[in-house]
């Protein structure tokens, strides 16, 4: 690795078609526009030299983000602000570099995300939260376990239709808010349409993740 490298963080809005874009698509279309944007980044050595890039939360396919964000390596003088404009000069609205900072946070220090939900029969939340248990079934590991959802989610607020949830995220536990609107819908008893969109990333200590 060149000792004058340097590391950066960009943050980036996944939103519209975007949202149906896979993880691995998504890696492949940052390094392209990383490439086309002329960016002094570092590349890996070997027999197949890549992009440096790492992404802090990956996000599940269909849905939407305000808040996410990779790492890379600079390794020339060039200023952050440059660093955005050209990148977002290489990709389309739906993907959109909100900002460019040096990292604060390790990703392995993330523990929860906060969610906008947009759905049907909103106003019922409350009640679904008010059950003695909310029992879903998770994929791990080891196989498939039940878990009780209740304790897991923080209700933020219902507003109209739009739901604000605080979830488990991060390397050592997740919970996907498309399990939550599966089980709401399955209490409601209608397959309920759902809008989500991430909107925050917390640390341990309660701060946003930067």
């Amino acid at each position: 690795m060149n000792e004058k490298s340097k590391p950066m963080r960009v943050f980036f809005k996944k939103t519209g078609r975007a949202k149906f874009i896979s993880h691995l698509d998504l890696q492949r279309t940052m390094q392209r526009a990383l490439k086309r944007a002329g960016l002094p980044v570092w590349e890996t050595e070997g027999f197949n030299p890549h992009i440096y890039i790492t992404f802090a939360l990956p996000l599940s396919l269909g849905i939407e983000s305000t808040c996410e964000s990779f790492d890379i390596k600079i390794i020339e003088d060039i200023q952050a602000d440059e660093i955005r404009e050209k990148l977002n000069a290489a990709l389309n609205e739906d993907l959109h570099i909100i900002a460019v900072a040096e990292p604060v946070y390790k990703h392995t220090e993330i523990i929860k995300a906060e969610y906008e939900i947009a759905v049907e029969n909103a106003e019922k939340f409350a009640e679904f939260m008010s059950q003695n248990e909310i029992i879903i079934t998770k994929k791990t590991k080891k196989g498939e376990a039940q878990i009780d959802l209740k304790p897991l989610i923080e209700l933020r607020g219902i507003e109209g239709e739009k739901v604000v949830l605080i979830l488990p995220a991060g390397n050592e536990f997740n919970v996907n808010p498309m399990q939550v609107t599966s089980a709401f819908s399955a209490f409601v008893g209608e397959e309920l349409q759902a809008r989500i969109t991430r909107t925050a990333v917390f640390c341990v200590d309660g701060e946003a993740f930067i």
